[in-house]
């Protein structure tokens, strides 16, 4: 697919996605383009639409839709599109054109303090105006961002930064080309190419001692200078994290109060004191000298352990000059433990190493990457179970899980225009989810709308303990009943969502925070009045659909939602930012009062069928599972079976009777097939080899 081809189809889906969802063409292109940007890795979380087209100070020309704060980064990225969905051809965005729109973009930032005083408090663009005056006034770093289908001119070679309020600010441009490149390129993330001479202060790089190598890596020891390691955090920032420890460190904070204390009083202790940093790379460059070898640039560079230390020091430079943090940060040596991993392996090993480098920290509840054995089923019941035919349709539609970052968007991407349309009409987009969206809707069910309005990343995580818990205590729970519950609570989300937009009193803002709260106060009625009772998943799934009883009480629940979000009393200016508060949860609890109309509590289905519903699918799920593992061990075939057999002969780590079993599957070639029993206990053995060190 050539560039032309790519944003005719990219325009033809903004427009369906702003039918659908009923978005302006600015507000559904900004989507499309945030999920793109999210599945490169270029950023964590969707961008918040705040559109506003006004004027400030003195008459000056403002115009944003959106804006994302990076908690790790400290960095404040302000959004504008420039969008040209009438011509057919691609056209040229010129210098002058492109420097307009970023600097109505800047002004919204220059020009908080007037908007503050002009503006609504009720607009979402007045709670991004007070946010720059009170809480993103001392930040690291804004970032303006025009995005385009445009083309940019080649004469654009470089966009001079500026400063303001002591805060450096850079201006980027996103053209169709870029996007293009994002787009056609699943997990583009562009490797950082780091030359640690130019960070180093006695240009030599870092010194470092080969520890191994296998086939799929080699590693290092090395000692790396603290002031070169924050350096390089403050000029990369989060993209040098690894996934999961993003996660991590933006829900337990990233600066360790203990660590700055070693920093800036005891810094000749800190190797000592410090278990140092876990990297990985893709590639290195070494040079000996005197006798001893220094890396002198590294490629692909990823913390995936350590990742407080390197953001506390990166903060302790920046932040605590007047402590003379640079002198002492100069003194300082990181321990440090390299591994290059080759591109090939590098998405199987690097969650790995990642999982065991954090196996004492909260880390690993989140490791919910692709390859989990929940994210596997729920695809498989994605791609098996079809949604019931409905609204005279002959056939019915399919729910596409998407495991993998932007697998749906690759998958419609490589068909022709006429299979494109097929493809479609059974996986349509308005019913494609992801493993965030996912997330959302369990912890609106569990009760969490205050998590499910933190963003992306907060939400994901605290979703991601409670399955980490509940998947080691019943695997089988996760079975089609689940599927087809979480399924209802997609349609719940979406419909209420079109719903709100239909409202009289909706004025544009807050709708996502307004949808959380109506569902989870909702749902937290029926648990608190109505005990016996829960609602009927299996009536939204066969019907695809919200009932009469349903639209009900959601209009008239919003509504008291939207009061109490907007309230002038409320906890926090910013209602976004309120709505992420525990507090807020706390309060709506006992201030949104509302009784539930008869005609909806009647449809109420009773807990003891919902058990014995929920009895039956477990059943049904042990049952697949014993096919599933009897599969996996036959298909594994003899050959590899003798291979376990013979590392186990030297490691020692099964039972008399694990080792009986394990000899049966040695002889599947010749006819001797494992039980069901005795193919749960094969794979569960493999797991235990692994966890132990037997490679495949």
């Amino acid at each position: 697919m050539d560039i032309n081809e790519f944003r005719e189809r990219f325009l033809d889906d903004i427009k369906y996605s702003a039918n659908i969802n009923e978005f302006s063409t600015r507000e559904s292109f900004l989507h499309e383009v945030s999920s793109i940007l999210i599945d490169s890795d270029l950023i964590d979380d969707d961008i918040e639409y705040v559109y506003f087209d006004g004027t400030g100070y003195r008459n000056k020309s403002i115009a944003i839709d959106g804006y994302l704060f990076n908690e790790l980064d400290e960095n404040l990225c302000i959004y504008v599109t420039y969008i040209n969905d009438i011509s057919t051809d691609i056209e040229t965005i010129t210098q002058t054109v492109a420097h307009q729109q970023l600097k109505k973009a800047y002004s919204f930032i220059t020009d908080a303090k007037y908007l503050t005083d002009n503006l609504e408090e009720s607009s979402p663009a007045y709670g991004l105006a007070y946010d720059i005056i009170h809480k993103y006034h001392n930040i690291r770093k804004y970032s303006v961002f025009l995005i385009t289908d445009y083309s940019m001119s080649k004469t654009i070679k470089n966009i001079e930064n500026d400063i303001y309020n002591n805060i450096p600010v850079e201006f980027h441009i996103i053209d169709i080309n870029r996007i293009f490149e994002y787009n056609m390129s699943q997990n583009q993330r562009e490797e950082l190419d780091i030359n640690l001479i130019e960070l180093s202060d006695n240009n030599h790089g870092i010194p470092c001692l080969f520890a191994g190598q296998s086939d799929n890596y080699t590693a290092y020891l090395c000692s790396i200078p603290g002031i070169m390691l924050a350096k390089i955090y403050n000029k990369f920032g989060s993209r040098l994290l690894e996934g999961n420890v993003r996660s991590f460190l933006q829900t337990k904070g990233k600066v360790n109060k203990g660590i700055r204390n070693t920093i800036l009083n005891n810094p000749e202790m800190f190797f000592a004191y410090n278990n140092g940093i876990t990297v990985t790379a893709s590639d290195i460059t070494i040079d000996n000298e005197n006798g001893n070898n220094y890396i002198k640039s590294i490629r692909g560079m990823q913390i995936v352990n350590g990742g407080q230390t390197t953001a506390s020091l990166g903060s302790a430079l920046l932040n605590d000059k007047k402590e003379n943090s640079e002198e002492q940060i100069k003194k300082i040596f990181v321990p440090m433990k390299l591994s290059i991993v080759s591109k090939e392996k590098s998405l199987e090993i690097i969650p790995e190493i990642s999982k065991y480098a954090n196996s004492q920290n909260k880390v690993s509840d989140a490791d919910l990457g692709a390859n989990h054995p929940f994210q596997i089923r729920i695809e498989e019941f994605s791609r098996r179970i079809p949604a019931p035919a409905v609204n005279g349709n002959q056939f019915g539609t399919y729910w596409y899980y998407e495991r993998a970052k932007g697998q749906y968007r690759q998958e419609t991407y490589k068909y022709s225009k006429s299979a494109k349309k097929q493809f479609d009409s059974r996986h349509p987009k308005e019913q494609m989810f992801t493993k965030t969206d996912l997330s959302k809707y369990i912890n609106i069910k569990l009760l969490k709308p205050n998590m499910a309005s933190a963003g992306n990343q907060k939400s994901f995580s605290t979703f991601a303990s409670w399955l980490s818990d509940q998947w080691e205590k019943d695997q089988d729970s996760f079975n089609e009943n689940f599927y087809k519950e979480l399924i209802a609570l997609a349609i719940l989300y979406r419909q209420t969502d079109l719903l709100i937009k239909k409202q009289q009193w909706y004025t544009g803002s807050y709708k996502a925070n307004i949808v959380i709260y109506t569902l989870s106060i909702i749902l937290y009625n029926i648990q608190k009045n109505y005990t016996d009772f829960d609602i009927n998943y299996r009536e939204i799934w066969n019907n695809q659909n919200l009932s009469k009883e349903w639209i009900i009480e959601i209009e008239k629940v919003s509504k008291l939602v939207y009061e109490f979000l907007t309230d002038p009393n409320r906890g926090v200016e910013n209602v976004t930012e309120w709505a992420k508060r525990t507090a807020c949860w706390e309060n709506a609890k006992s201030k949104i009062i509302f009784n539930f109309e008869k005609s909806f509590t009647n449809k109420l289905i009773s807990k003891d069928m919902q058990k014995v519903i929920q009895k039956a699918a477990k059943k049904e799920q042990r049952i697949e599972n014993k096919i599933n593992s009897a599969i996996a061990v036959y298909n594994l075939g003899s050959e590899f079976w003798k291979k376990v057999y013979n590392w186990n002969e030297s490691n020692r780590i099964f039972s008399e009777k694990e080792t009986a079993i394990l000899k049966i599957a040695t002889e599947i070639d010749n006819g001797k097939i494992p039980s069901d029993a005795q193919s749960k206990i094969l794979v569960n053995m493999l797991e235990k080899a692994k966890d132990n060190g037997f490679s495949i």
